[in-house]
């Protein structure tokens, strides 16, 4: 295994340096013990001598008091120094830092013993002081003089041999230093070379791997490398070898996935009869079906977009917002062998899984037959409401003449019969006026004359028209605008019947007593919302979808109405530039609102929804 080897190749540095280690432990406590006992018996030796050249000069002094004073009282003195010199000379014969300095201690107990003679004599009853003299001045002072020389001689031989201790450390330590660098030295080269074999075994390995695993990054997944060892970096040998193949396999797999994804992608994008482009993040055409190359080419565009189309292709991607109008508002119209076709564009965000925009699908609907049907469709509508209107109109006069009686009496049955029709040609008549306002609307023949206002002052301005008409209904009208809203563009005569259909509903469905609330609010993107709530039963959320279409009426609603107020009121906001919507729960009330602001901040789903009450 790696690991034992690379142990292995540690081991002959780790015992050389274990070796050295003890040996110099071993020295070193031998230096520190015998440089203590040195140390410790040269020092009682000299501090011996010391004692014995003091007490010899005491004794010195013991002589020369005998000859002059009283004799007893020099003698003690003598005595108790010659006893102290005489203990002290004797532990100097045991002390084996001077050993062979053995003639100096002879000497100097030949010198003790001459003058503890010399002493007695002296003391002696009947000497003379002039033989006291002569023994003092012949013999003592020679004596004491001979035992302080040999003292001296004893020192310096003590100091020597500190000296000696002092050069015994030096050559220990050089021979410590010695062995530590030898030893340093061969366990560095043991170890440099151990090294060098290893890092050469372990590296080879890994730049061959280093330079395989470089080949499959650059796409070449045939690599292989040698199995050169049954270690970790053999296993990591084979583990490459089977994560290349694998890699190969699965190279051939996914080549072979994309390619065929690729043919169906293909097949199916040629199968659409609307032209479809898909553009990168940058703008670029990357792929685009049969119906768009023909039609790139009939108009001379090279395989690009047409410039309305590249020019919405580039805000999507910028606000990362999907384009998909309802409207034949944004249709765009090209003229393709000779004939004018109208084609409604829907441009599409694609993302990646972080919701990352890679790029954006223009397709186009040729909505050129059902733009002529919806025109054909508005152009009948405002047609026969319009022949209808005139009939209905005579028929309402007549009516209205015959029930003022002006023509002649009737009896009550006929009356009542004919207020019944003169009701119902009311209604029919007020249908009519209705679907010619969509028309006029949808074909864009009502002008509109927009004004800057603040959202305020509209607000106040139907609360003025509508506060005695709630308020005979026996409901409360609230209004809330929240400050410094921006100012919008609205045309008076036209947004006015806005909020009084939605007024209109909230009345006919808020039980007595109620609240109807109107308000404006702001929103993040600058525009604003207006809004009309009441506390009625409330819409379920499946017709919410249906109750701004035409004639839709909710199921179950009692309440009388043709259905077409609120698809007016949609008109009008998509002609300003708006989008309307509905809030509801059932037994909770609802909320009916348009937003003015601009196409841009328009949310998907909301626009278009909803419908009468």
């Amino acid at each position: 295994m790696l690991r034992t080897r690379i142990l292995l190749n540690f081991v002959p540095f780790t015992l050389i340096l274990i070796a050295v280690g003890v040996y110099s432990l071993f020295l070193f406590s031998r230096l520190t013990n015998t440089v203590g006992a040195t140390i410790t018996e040269n020092y009682q030796c000299d501090a011996a001598a010391v004692e014995m050249f003091l007490a010899a000069d005491r004794m010195d002094t013991a002589l020369d008091r005998s000859r002059k004073e009283d004799k007893s009282s020099a003698q003690l003195m003598f005595d108790t120094n010659a006893r102290l010199f005489e203990q002290k000379l004797q532990t100097q014969f045991t002390n084996t830092a001077v050993a062979e300095q053995m003639p100096f201690l002879f000497q100097l107990k030949t010198n003790f013993t001459a003058l503890k003679i010399v002493s007695a004599k002296m003391v002696e009853p009947n000497v003379t002081r002039a033989v006291q003299d002569e023994l003092y001045n012949n013999h003592g002072i020679t004596q004491t003089d001979a035992m302080k020389r040999a003292l001296n001689g004893l020192r310096e031989a003590i100091r020597e041999n500190i000296f000696a201790t002092t050069k015994t450390i030096e050559q220990i330590n050089h021979t410590i230093t010695s062995l530590l660098i030898f030893g340093l030295t061969v366990a560095l080269i043991i170890s440099a070379y151990a090294s060098f074999k290893l890092g050469k075994a372990i590296l080879k390995p890994i730049q061959t791997l280093t330079n395989a695993a470089r080949e499959i990054g650059q796409g070449n997944l045939e690599q292989t490398v040698p199995v050169l060892s049954n270690d970790e970096l053999g296993e990591l040998a084979v583990t490459f070898n089977k994560m290349a193949a694998q890699l190969n396999m699965y190279r051939q797999s996914t080549t072979e996935q994309i390619i065929r994804l690729h043919r169906t992608m293909e097949a199916a994008l040629a199968s659409f009869s609307d032209p479809v482009f898909i553009m990168d993040r940058y703008g670029r055409i990357e792929l685009s079906n049969r119906a768009a190359e023909e039609l790139s080419a009939q108009l001379l565009l090279d395989g690009a977009l047409p410039p309305k189309l590249a020019t919405a292709a580039a805000e999507v991607l910028q606000h990362n917002q999907d384009f998909l109008p309802d409207s034949f508002d944004e249709v765009i119209t090209l003229r393709v062998k000779g004939e004018e076709r109208a084609f409604l564009p829907r441009l599409h965000i694609m993302r990646e899984a972080d919701a990352k925009p890679v790029g954006v699908a223009v397709v186009l609907h040729d909505v050129t037959r059902f733009r002529l049907l919806d025109d054909a469709k508005t152009n009948l509508v405002a047609t026969v409401s319009h022949e209808l209107k005139t009939p209905l109109t005579s028929v309402r006069m007549v009516l209205h003449l015959l029930l003022e009686k002006s023509l002649g009496p009737i009896n009550q049955k006929q009356e009542e019969l004919l207020a019944t029709a003169r009701k119902d040609s009311e209604r029919l008549l007020k249908m009519l006026d209705a679907l010619l306002d969509i028309a006029r609307l949808e074909a864009g023949a009502s002008p509109m004359t927009k004004e800057k206002i603040s959202p305020a002052q509209l607000v106040q301005t139907i609360r003025d028209e509508v506060q005695s008409n709630i308020t005979n209904h026996g409901l409360k009208l609230v209004c809330e605008v929240e400050p410094a809203l921006p100012d919008v563009l609205v045309d008076r005569q036209q947004i006015g019947p806005v909020f009084h259909n939605f007024i209109s509903n909230a009345i006919k469905h808020s039980p007595r007593g109620g609240k109807i609330q109107i308000a404006a609010t702001g929103a993040a993107d600058g525009s604003v919302q207006f809004s009309v709530s009441d506390e009625g039963p409330g819409i379920a959320e499946q017709h919410q979808g249906l109750i701004f279409d035409r004639f839709y009426r909710v199921p179950g609603q009692t309440k009388r109405g043709v259905g077409l107020g609120l698809s007016i009121v949609r008109e009008i906001v998509v002609a300003h530039g708006g989008r309307v919507g509905v809030r509801s729960q059932p037994g909770r009330g609802s909320e009916f609102f348009f937003v003015l602001g601009g196409a841009e901040h328009l949310e998907n789903g909301e626009s278009g929804q909803g419908g009468e009450i």
